[in-house]
């Protein structure tokens, strides 16, 4: 019977086996985060409330930002794989800037000069030449923050003046970026240190939050930072321990089991982290039909991540009185062709420059062209999970 169990084990799926995107449905997955989101989203911005969702007054977290959670774990765990198969710090840095930027940029510019002289309220000379368009313009593109208003837009709504509220998570993003290439600088991913780093790094996600504990509605930047990084971390630990990390649905009941005890304690947080992560990584194994194969092709995720928020603040105002159902149909009919667009248009060639600037910077950093780390020899990089 034992021997049984043992090759029935063995026969389980562990997280190194799966990371080649075809092995995974981490896009899909991505894809369905970015729709819970949106779904979120018009609820809170119809009402101008999430308390009204039935997963806020038991967890104490919508279920957009339920989503948000899984996103940074699936952003740890990818931008682990994409760190350890870089050729150097510039070469990371590179990949991290044109996965976000470009299609941002064209999101803001598109938001500001195109939908709000649409929907504003002021003429179309007064909001050119407002200074809250070029404001907008600085601290949504600096990533300083996601509720900058532009000028006479959104003003009337249950949610005033805000134009694009889910970018805010992205300056957060960027510095889990940041705290991620110093950890691997100083030697996070050197076989040497791995387990010992991996050990203190679990002992800093189980304890961070619980740390000077806030209610959330007090949170500075610092804060948000501490709660992003245990979701962050937690998927850059599963990177980690990726070939002794086996996956299979009976690991749900006992995370379950925690994370319903610890809900409302200081450690609800890392126990959440822990359940969502690795049943991500569960519902990673299925194949979804031919979900997989289109989404890992055509990564709608981020475009739909960052453009719904103006729709569907635009068909609130243009219909008043509208309900969610209407709103999040109308918002999808749209968000779709312009996450496709996105991809096809910005996001992949822009990936393409990506793996340009590696071989450039590959080729630059060793005599004679050779290539660095146990790279290929003709300065190309392994294929990439994309992120």
């Amino acid at each position: 019977m034992f021997a049984k169990i043992h090759v029935h084990a063995d026969a389980l799926p562990r997280l190194g086996t799966i990371l080649e995107p075809s092995r995974n449905s981490f896009s899909f997955l991505r894809l369905v985060m970015a729709s819970l989101v949106l779904i979120s989203h018009t609820y809170l911005f119809t009402f101008g409330t999430s308390s009204l969702e039935p997963l806020t007054a038991w967890t104490g977290h919508s279920l957009g930002e339920h989503a948000v959670q899984v996103f940074f774990f699936l952003s740890g765990l990818m931008v682990a794989q994409s760190f350890e198969r870089s050729r150097g710090i510039a070469d990371f840095a590179s990949a991290r800037v044109l996965r976000i930027f470009p299609a941002l940029i064209v999101c803001v510019l598109l938001t500001a000069l195109a939908l709000g002289p649409i929907v504003s309220r002021v003429t179309l000379s007064d909001y050119l030449s407002s200074a809250a368009l070029p404001l907008y313009l600085l601290k949504t593109l600096s990533l300083s923050t996601g509720s900058a208003p532009l000028p006479g837009v959104f003003e009337t709504l249950p949610l005033p003046n805000l134009v694009n509220m889910s970018l805010w998570t992205l300056k957060y993003e960027v510095l889990c970026y940041a705290g991620l290439a110093a950890a691997g600088a100083a030697g996070l991913f050197n076989a040497r240190w791995r387990w010992p780093a991996a050990a203190l790094m679990a002992v800093v996600i189980a304890t961070i939050y619980a740390i000077n504990p806030k209610p959330s509605e007090t949170f500075n930047g610092f804060d948000n930072l501490r709660y992003f990084s245990v979701f962050f971390g937690t998927g850059v630990l599963a990177y980690l321990a990726r070939d002794r990390l086996i996956i299979t649905a009976w690991a749900l009941l006992p995370l379950f089991a925690l994370f319903a005890a610890t809900l409302g304690t200081d450690y609800s947080e890392p126990a959440t982290a822990l359940l969502l992560g690795y049943g991500t990584l569960w519902a990673a194994t299925k194949t979804y039909g031919p979900f997989r194969a289109f989404c890992n092709q055509f990564d709608l995720s981020f475009g739909v991540y960052i453009y719904a928020g103006p729709i569907q603040q635009a068909l609130i105002q243009s219909i008043p009185g509208a309900q969610p159902v209407a709103i999040i149909l109308l918002t999808f009919a749209a968000v779709l062709p312009l996450g496709f667009l996105s991809w096809v248009l910005i996001e992949k060639p822009a990936l393409g420059l990506r793996r340009w600037l590696a071989t450039s910077i590959g080729r630059a950093s060793q005599p004679g062209g050779k290539a660095a780390n146990g790279r290929h020899a003709n300065g190309a990089l392994p294929r990439l999970a994309v992120h």
